[in-house]
């Protein structure tokens, strides 16, 4: 049997293709775990570069709308109908199709469908836009997680932690790179600028993913209804990433609001919250090795309450942006463990039960923003920040439902 030398992407060709190829004796190179895990990692880099490049835009499609925080907070909620309604219907699609697969095309389609929001002129455009571009944020975001799993298992060590500390490093790059280009470029040219960016990067990581086949048809049914376990876990991510949405979306407004600053320079409050989540992820691994990861996540979600009471407390910028650094370093590594857990409660499904615990969690990340624009504008933005407070304190009260992240 020869080797084709030409490429490592088998799974991309159709089943009749690669039975030809073996029968002509040539064979398909497989990508080892180690090439799959900075292939997904890329993957994580630059879904958190183009949501990073979406944080300078949200005070201006406020203004450009010209609503209140109320409303505004429902036409967030537009962007987490989409991803709610998708995720599930992703979990089926892995088993189907193989996460490779659908990570693949939902990355495409995602980098593509960032410019509907920046653009929508009105409150029904930019509703409708905004449901289709949360479907392929919650589509991509199941897949790549699915793969990570797939990964995790085929190395035999936990990443869950590192691939998450790419969406960090990404949501920071894209914030700051955006606060400068808000400055020097359109709206238009800086959503399509990093777009293009992101689809090359995607193409070339998706050569390196592990073969479709890794977790492609594992249960006879494609769709099934999650265990009363990884429903518990993601309760528990719902508020986590409840949190991280929530100063996804307000942050910039809240810092504008509060310390008089303009849209590029409120942005770096997400930017080195974000910077706090990679810092904390890059060691999370290390740290759910030698701890575990109940241990880790009660601590974590202590560190986050503390950090966000503080910031919205304090009458310094400076001193808001490094408690929001806290508060990133706090709630890094909470999601990441509630997804691996959530893997692993399915070993037969584990594409079902991955979406099962971020159709939770992600209705929290992007239902969390509308929450607070209901809270802000009964009391203040401030005031609607402890909401996360509350939501951290819960988290560690029921800590213990993550040791399954730790089974291998």
């Amino acid at each position: 049997m020869h080797p084709c030398p030409c490429t490592n992407s088998h799974w991309l060709l159709p089943p009749a293709t690669l039975f030809r190829l073996k029968k002509l004796g040539i064979t398909m190179k497989t990508n080892t775990p180690a090439q799959a895990s900075w292939a997904t990692f890329t993957l994580f880099l630059l879904h958190g570069i183009m949501v990073g490049s979406w944080v300078p835009h949200i005070p201006l499609a406020k203004e450009r709308l010209d609503v209140g925080p109320g409303v505004f907070g429902l036409a967030l909620l537009a962007i987490a109908a989409g991803a709610v309604t998708a995720m599930p219907l992703t979990g089926a699609m892995i088993n189907r199709y193989g996460s490779s697969r659908v990570a693949l095309v939902t990355g495409a389609l995602f980098c593509l469908a960032f410019a509907g929001p920046v653009t929508a002129p009105t409150l029904i455009p930019f509703a409708i836009m905004g449901y289709l571009l949360g479907a392929l944020i919650g589509s991509m975001d199941v897949a790549m997680n699915a793969h990570g799993i797939a990964v995790e298992k085929a190395s035999k060590r936990p990443i869950m932690s590192m691939l998450h500390g790419g969406f960090s490093v990404g949501g920071m790059l894209g914030a700051f790179a955006g606060a400068w280009a808000m400055k020097h470029m359109d709206e238009f040219t800086h959503i399509a600028l990093a777009g293009a960016a992101c689809l090359v990067m995607l193409f070339i990581a998706v050569q390196f993913l592990l073969p479709r086949t890794i977790d492609k048809g594992l249960s006879d049914t494609h769709f099934g209804w999650p265990t009363r376990a990884t429903v518990g876990l993601g309760l528990l991510c719902f508020l986590a990433l409840m949190a991280e949405g929530s100063v996804l979306d307000w942050s910039a407004i809240y810092f504008t609001a509060e310390f008089k600053v303009d849209a590029g320079t409120a942005g770096l409050g997400y930017a080195f919250f974000s910077g706090g989540m990679a810092a904390s992820r890059f060691t999370g691994d290390w740290l759910r090795q030698k701890f575990g990861a109940v241990p880790m996540v009660i601590a974590s979600a202590l560190l986050t309450a503390v950090s966000i009471a503080l910031a919205v407390s304090v009458s310094s910028f400076l001193t808001a942006v490094v408690a929001f650094t806290f508060a990133g370093i706090g709630i890094g590594n909470i999601a990441p463990v509630l997804f691996a857990g959530g893997g692993r409660l399915e070993p037969d499904a584990p594409g079902r039960g991955i979406a099962a615990v971020t159709t939770l969690g992600y209705a929290g990340f992007l239902a969390g923003p509308p929450l607070i624009g209901f809270a802000a504008e009964v009391t203040s933005l401030g005031h609607a920040f402890w909401l996360i407070v509350l939501s951290a304190l819960v988290i560690a009260a029921f800590g213990n439902r993550a040791r399954a992240a730790d089974t291998y």
